[in-house]
């Protein structure tokens, strides 16, 4: 290879590598994204929450609308649930391990759990029944959905195969 070769190639080399650093630059600065956007987080509210928002406003604002006196009345029954979980959880380290007292306990939090999710239910059930049947298969979806709140499908980050829907 002679040496106007060499010199045709490397002429050839520095303008596309100044055509490639100009476009890249030129992008930078017209704000061009040269990465595609994350993707966008699901909606918060679980299924319930994203289901509502495929009704029409006049409905979900039926839903909203029960929302208050619904969580005045069973939120402190999951509250409770919870610290009587929190509770007797920290009382397996104590010596001599109460046995009883502890499953006492873990047997109220999951009867006040049913409670709560029992009347939660019964809320979706009411509400469906007065809407139309193409709106209540929508509704219906909503049972199937997995809860995605704040940390993804199985209620925290990573997930756990095989772990329930919180």
């Amino acid at each position: 290879m002679g040496r106007r070769w060499l010199w045709i190639g490397l002429f050839v080399s520095l303008a596309l590598n100044v055509f490639i650093i100009g476009g890249l630059v030129g992008a930078g600065l017209a704000g061009v994204k040269l990465r595609p956007p994350p993707p966008e987080p699901p909606p918060r509210g679980g299924g319930m929450g994203m289901i509502m928002r495929t009704l029409p406003p006049e409905r979900q604002e039926a839903w909203r609308a029960g929302n208050q006196a619904f969580v005045a009345a069973n939120a402190p029954k999951f509250r409770e649930a919870r610290q009587l979980t929190r509770d007797a959880a920290q009382r397996f380290g104590e010596q001599p391990f109460a046995r009883d007292a502890i499953l006492a306990d873990l047997k109220r939090a999951r009867a006040l759990e049913y409670e709560a999710r029992l009347a939660q239910d019964q809320r979706v059930v009411d509400f469906a029944a007065d809407l139309p049947p193409d709106e209540r298969v929508t509704v219906g979806r909503a049972l199937l959905r997995p809860n995605l709140g704040r940390r993804g499908p199985r209620g925290r980050e990573g997930g756990r195969p095989g772990a329930p829907d919180r």
